[in-house]
């Protein structure tokens, strides 16, 4: 299933950018390419791309300024696609004028525990998302949005010689590492089950043998577009890594000498990030035709269930407002005002593992119906 996906991509990707066009989609909405025509791809919202948190040396104005500059430099590297993009001119001219963009931006309590001087501070720099996107539209380049497909990570862990596959609840220095990593960039992971079968079925050598067929047929089971394997090796005074990604039905290979362990994890999201983002990031449109649908949802089952509907299609790019309407028996409606294509609206609901689709509009044109998955 990996390789066939994996294969169509590239037709599928062109040809919701053609389907896109005349319609629009708010600036959230750039990334309504593939991800919508792959309804078997795992997709993740990701929070929180225009937010970070950096170290600032003291809160003069120098200090504050360089820290905000910092911040949005790291929202810039994980939204936008291409090489190079840090040196595009809208870019440093957005850059160099940062503070304009800031929406929030908030001190820790604490002295920041970095070996800086006593004022260092953590900050936490929000920036204002339509504010960017619309000043990033003066530049060539593609933004890549917040809902994204799920990466398949195997990692090899080697350490006085011996291989083992990570484990987060043993190996916390390195979860931390990942986590952060992957929030740098904006990737979410999925990590294998690691249960019985796939003990039996997967070794350490399969996942870095030049020979990937049983480490993509295991992976299978996953139903991801993108496997990244990776082997880390911890040496006395630093971590070394290999990494390998299967992606559109290749295999890209790079590697990271001796460096401090979030640094060689960086390297493994910053390769995986450039493939991605190559292929899913597009331009916005300026045309954004409105529409008005009501939903109808099964299995709701309380006001915990309620406030979890709510949040998804909140969460949706395309969906400017959600109202509640009644409830009857576990199932709930809503009207949902969007923007943007109707079809490609009901593609989006679909993908993000909250709801699944029934007799899509048995009930009329301006109804469809979902039944709420449980929560994982």
């Amino acid at each position: 299933m990996f390789s066939k996906v994996i294969a169509k991509l590239p037709i599928l990707y062109k040809t919701s950018l053609d389907l896109c066009e005349g319609y629009t989609v708010l600036y959230r909405a750039l990334f309504l390419t593939v991800l919508l025509f792959c309804t078997s791809v795992f997709a993740a919202e990701v929070r929180g791309l225009y937010e970070t948190e950096v170290i600032v040396r003291s809160q003069t104005v120098e200090d504050k300024h360089a820290a905000v500059k910092e911040a949005l430099t790291v929202v810039i590297s994980r939204i936008l696609a291409g090489e190079n993009v840090l040196q595009d001119k809208v870019v440093k001219s957005i850059i160099e004028d940062a503070p304009r963009f800031v929406k929030q931006q908030q001190y820790s309590l604490v002295e920041a525990a970095s070996g800086a001087n006593e004022d260092a501070r953590i900050m936490r720099v929000s920036f204002n998302e339509l504010a960017l996107l619309e000043a990033i539209n003066n530049s060539h380049l593609k933004v890549w949005g917040d809902i994204r497909p799920e990466t398949l990570l195997w990692l090899v862990v080697e350490e006085n010689g011996r291989r083992v596959f990570f484990k987060a609840d043993s190996m916390p220095e390195l979860n931390l590492a990942i986590s952060k990593g992957s929030k740098l960039s904006g990737l979410p992971l999925l990590y294998p089950l690691g249960d019985l079968d796939e003990q039996r079925q997967l070794s350490v050598n399969d996942v870095l043998s030049a020979y990937p067929q049983n480490l993509l047929s295991v992976s299978d089971r996953y139903g991801v577009v993108s496997i990244l394997a990776g082997r880390l090796v911890k040496s006395q005074d630093c971590w070394k890594a290999d990494w390998a990604f299967y992606f559109d039905d290749r295999v890209q290979q790079w590697n990271q000498p001796c460096a401090t362990l979030n640094e060689v994890i960086r390297s493994g999201m910053k390769g995986v990030y450039a493939q991605l983002a190559n292929v899913y990031a597009a331009k916005p449109y300026n045309v954004e035709p409105a529409g008005v649908i009501t939903l109808t949802i099964e299995k709701v089952a309380g006001q915990s269930d309620m406030d979890r509907v709510t949040h998804y299609l909140q969460s949706m790019p395309m969906v400017t407002s959600v109202d509640w309407l009644d409830a009857h028996a576990g199932v709930n409606r809503y009207r949902v005002n969007y923007h943007g294509d109707r079809h490609l609206f009901e593609e989006l609901v679909g993908i993000g593992r909250v709801l699944d689709p029934r007799d899509v509009d048995s009930a009329g044109i301006g109804e469809l119906r979902y039944r709420l998955l449980e929560s994982r």
